[in-house]
């Protein structure tokens, strides 16, 4: 469902029919609300609106319900992978490290907003279709797939706030009055409503599309969303039956090449079970601007989240260990060498060619803008390393308008990490835990997992093999809620590495480049903004 499909207004679609008095005139430039639900392709174009919601555009402001960035910083930079570039106004270094987001200053600060926005018009479409006159058939895949979307939107409030207000119709202050302020529910009905609400919606929706309407809803993302709600709830039995669906049903498999999968020419690929449509032009995404390379001769990008040290100590040597394991092919003079291959498509690092030229980090190289940097003033890069996934090699930072990639929200690997995370917790280690790791770690070139592991042992495997799966897609930042393990995690400074001397003598040095202050007792949730609290006298905080 490329963008073109639901970008165009609606007056195209309008006939000038007017009658002789002027009073009486059909308006030409929209669609009056009773012609809007006359007919599915009608009605069709009010959710069309609603997917919209989801393709956020390329203005930075924005970027509210992309999977990797719903601020103006992505998700990755409130976590130990990244580190925010030299761009100003940035609340993962403003705000969440020295721990001084508040309801009257959130680091997310327009979501509640913009998800109960997009909630609305998915209540609106509901109610509307409903009681629409067309065909029962055709009501059915149009209805699940409001429904899906309505689930997603709840589900980025939940994993932030908690239990949030379950609204399902349409609300009106001028007819209800105070009626339509609603108390939180508790996280447990939201969770429920989340599980009812996907599983309803898979129940109508195509296992695929064909045409203009590859992109929209289908049964494997609804069941995903299911499966990550039930999983991120603690349901591990539940989750795990739910993913082992999705697995079983054969609809979707790893693609072979890691650092192809979000490239538009595989974009919408055999993995992919949900994302957001892109088209260069005609709506393009600034992923290349915010996040690439600083090539000042070349269109500069911001170098907006850089992979930090810790990220990089995470990927395995082909020998199936880290450098803190003693993995035997650890080389400290080169240490970039025989890594997993998903390392080489997910870092740039010092030394690497990149887009007709050496990517360089270390430090002696004049007019280097890339050249580490830790405390980020004017060009620099804080952590020594650089973003290679996501983006596509041949765009210029600058080259906005040509980005068409699309933006993965759910993909088959994430399913398969999502299956051994509940089936090890559920049942412990068995074989089908190991199949479904070890498919990744295939795909990796890397041993697979040794046999024997014990559930924790396991755990921790999982963990890390979630970790450099799904770096930079947005996963990692909810993970470290989920877990409860963000306070230990943030104990430990975020590293970088400086790189000193000459090409044939070089030293690396791991460094402290920041440190992230956090507080178990209240920031496992995120603050609900001010404005809603006061504007509904109904809604509790979070204990901040």
């Amino acid at each position: 469902m490329k963008p073109t499909h639901y970008i165009l207004a609606v007056a195209l679609l309008c006939t000038g029919a007017c009658s002789e008095n002027a009073l009486e005139i059909t308006p030409t430039d929209r669609l009056s609300d009773a012609v809007v639900w006359e007919s599915p392709t009608t009605a069709g174009f009010v959710l069309n609106d609603i997917y919209d919601a989801l393709n956020a555009g390329p203005i930075v402001g924005t970027w509210l319900h992309l999977p990797s960035q719903i601020s103006n910083d992505p998700l990755d930079n409130f976590t130990d992978n990244a580190v925010s570039g030299p761009v100003a106004g940035i609340p993962s270094r403003q705000l969440f490290d020295n721990n001084s987001y508040n309801p009257s200053n959130p680091i997310f600060d327009r979501t509640w907003n913009m998800m109960y926005a997009n909630i609305r018009k998915c209540n609106l479409f509901v109610e509307k279709v409903k009681q629409a006159s067309f065909d029962e058939s055709q009501k059915k895949v149009l209805l699940a797939q409001a429904v899906f979307l309505r689930a997603h939107f709840y589900k980025t409030l939940i994993d932030l706030y908690g239990g949030v207000p379950l609204i399902v119709e349409v609300l009106d202050n001028t007819t209800q009055g105070d009626a339509i302020f609603r108390p939180r529910n508790t996280y447990e009905e939201c969770v429920a409503f989340l599980v009812e609400q996907a599983g309803l919606a898979a129940d109508d929706l195509p296992e695929s599309w064909s045409g203009a309407d590859v992109g929209r809803a289908t049964w494997g993302a609804a069941m995903t969303l299911k499966g990550a709600a039930q999983l991120y709830a603690g349901q591990w039995p539940e989750a795990a039956e739910t993913n082992r669906a999705i697995m079983e049903s054969k609809v979707y498999r790893l693609f072979p090449d890691f650092g192809g999968i979000f490239l538009p020419e595989n974009e919408n690929n055999e993995e992919i079970i949900f994302d957001v449509q892109y088209a260069p032009v005609i709506r393009n995404i600034r992923t290349h601007q915010f996040w690439g390379a600083l090539w000042a001769e070349k269109g500069s990008g911001w170098s907006a989240m850089s992979p930090s040290q810790n990220l990089v100590d995470q990927f395995e040597f082909k020998d199936g260990k880290t450098e803190a394991e003693g993995s035997a092919m650890f080389n400290p003079d080169k240490p970039y060498d025989n890594r997993d291959e998903r390392f080489y498509a997910t870092i740039l690092y010092d030394g690497v060619p990149w887009q007709g030229r050496t990517y360089y980090t270390r430090l002696g190289i004049p007019n280097n803008y890339n050249e580490f940097t830790p405390t980020v003033s004017g060009n620099g890069n804080p952590t020594g390393y650089g973003l290679r996934k996501l983006l596509d090699p041949t765009l210029m930072p600058l080259n906005n308008n040509l980005n068409g990639s699309n933006a993965v929200i759910y993909r088959y690997a994430e399913v398969l990490l999502n299956y051994a995370e509940a089936q090890n917790e559920a049942n412990g280690p068995d074989q089908s835990v190991y199949e479904a790791i070890n498919a990744l770690r295939d795909r990796g070139n890397l041993p697979r997992l040794p046999e024997g592991l014990n559930q924790t042992e396991m755990r921790n495997r999982i963990r890390r093999e979630r970790r450099v799966e799904l770096a930079f897609e947005g996963k990692y930042f909810y993970d470290l809620l989920r877990w409860r393990a963000a306070e230990e995690v943030f104990s430990q400074p975020v590293r970088g590495m400086k790189i000193t001397g000459s090409s044939d003598n070089l030293n690396y040095e791991k460094v402290n480049v920041r440190t992230i202050t956090f507080d178990p007792s209240k920031n496992y949730l995120m603050p609900i903004p001010q404005d809603a609290i006061d504007q509904n006298p109904k809604l509790e905080q979070n204990n901040y």
